[in-house]
């Protein structure tokens, strides 16, 4: 894995709405600075999700980040909105209301409250050879119709598919790797959900994703795989990874090459 680097950064200010593609990012705390660092909730606290509804995925967003600014329109609109990028916009909160027609607000949260799962993974990685392998089980979707899908915040050149698994280990074990000057920790595979099966501009369901995604990787599992370690079938991928507090404030950048160190025992964490 020694000629492997990161080729693209992701972060996703607002939990299920559009990625910011960045030249670097950096360690805050148990997640990348800025990755969903808002929410959208309803009146029980409940996100308002892709998981949810795919309503979600026909709102677009663009970010100014510097400026602390959201631009929200209907997919493919050419009217857009702009708003303040906090918590307590009651202008947002009116707008992100109609828009779902019931009652939401933003809120925000820069512990990493938010992550999908809060404290032990952090950053999710993928290589790009990985969603080029899937990619020939949906000819008729291009490969960013895919990154959209997974929702990473690193992607890897320089691997073959699915090598960037190796920065997990079996349950309970993980993988201790550098990338430039951050360390992280490898957990586990991430487990999917019903959000990839979803277009990601429309938010409409395709039943037969997670079926040609599963029939995908059975036939392309390399043979060390510790996939099968984990769970009884294959509808993975991504890597979760811990973000130590040591690593607040580094920062990583596109062409950082991965440097893989040693497994440990997770319980030590």
């Amino acid at each position: 894995m020694s000629q492997a680097y990161i080729s693209k950064i992701r972060i996703y200010p607002i939990k299920s709405l559009d990625p910011v593609e960045v030249e670097n990012a950096t360690a805050g705390i148990r997640s990348l600075k800025n990755d969903r660092r808002f929410a959208i909730v309803d009146q029980q606290s409940r996100y308002v999700n892709g998981k949810r509804t795919g309503h979600v995925n026909q709102l677009e967003a663009s970010y100014e980040l510097e400026k602390g600014v959201v631009n929200l329109s209907k997919r493919n609109s050419e009217v857009i909105d702009s708003f303040e990028l906090r918590e307590g916009n009651q202008e947002l909160n009116k707008y992100l209301s109609d828009f779902f027609g019931l009652p939401v607000r933003l809120l925000e949260n820069g512990q990493g409250e938010f992550m999908d799962i809060p404290g032990a993974s952090s950053i999710t990685i993928v290589s790009e050879a990985s969603l080029l392998s899937l990619h020939k089980a949906f000819p008729s979707k291009s490969l960013e119709d895919l990154r959209l899908r997974f929702r990473t915040n690193i992607e890897l050149s320089g691997l073959e598919p699915f090598e960037e698994e190796k920065l997990f280990d079996a349950p309970g074990k993980g993988v201790q790797f550098r990338l430039g000057d951050v360390r992280m920790i490898g957990i586990s595979p991430r487990a999917r959900c019903n959000v990839p099966p979803r277009n990601p501009l429309s938010g409409e369901l395709e039943k037969d994703f997670v079926r040609k995604m599963m029939d995908s990787r059975d036939e392309s599992l390399p043979a060390d795989s510790k996939l099968p370690l984990h769970g009884r079938n294959t509808y993975y991928l991504t890597v979760n990874s811990y973000l130590p507090a040591t690593e607040m404030d580094k920062t990583i950048r596109i062409g950082d090459k991965l440097e893989l160190s040693e497994v440990m025992d997770l319980q030590k964490l």
